[in-house]
């Protein structure tokens, strides 16, 4: 079993000073011991695409909030940001394999593997994912993980 606290712990301090430098920052709520079994290097890769995305794409000053609730069978994570975040025709197109949205002027742009990555890795837990746009400003990511 791994702990889903520890990856997000770990991945923010990977990217600790790449986020200092945009003036962005990681809310956890992820609690203590969230335990869920499965391959650990996915699920890092899962945390580690989503925030290297918001740092790359959603501008200065976003917050970004990762989430996990627990269930009976499963897990709830939720992963979000308040930056930029796509338009409705890009959306639909997030998770295809090279599929790159233009990054911030002076950034480099991705290669389009990132969040094809995360849809695998959740799909090898038999797991769901799904995007939408906030209201508020930003993506929001849905993860159903079962346990």
């Amino acid at each position: 079993p791994m702990d889903l606290c520890n990856i997000v712990t770990e991945v923010s301090d990977e990217f600790e000073t790449a986020l200092q430098k945009e003036n962005m920052k990681i809310i956890s709520c992820v609690p203590d011991q969230t335990m869920m079994n499965g391959n650990r290097s996915l699920m890092y890769a899962v945390v580690r695409n989503l925030v290297e995305n918001s740092i790359k794409y959603a501008g200065k000053g976003t917050e970004i909030h990762i989430e996990a609730s627990r269930h009976v069978d499963h897990l709830e994570l939720t992963y979000y940001d308040n930056g930029e975040g796509v338009n409705e025709s890009q959306l639909g197109r997030i998770f295809e394999r090279f599929y790159s949205i233009p990054g911030k002027p002076g950034s480099t742009e991705g290669s389009g593997l990132g969040l094809s990555i995360v849809k695998n890795a959740i799909a090898f837990h038999k797991g769901t994912i799904s995007a939408s746009i906030r209201k508020e400003g930003g993506l929001r990511f849905d993860m159903k993980l079962y346990r």
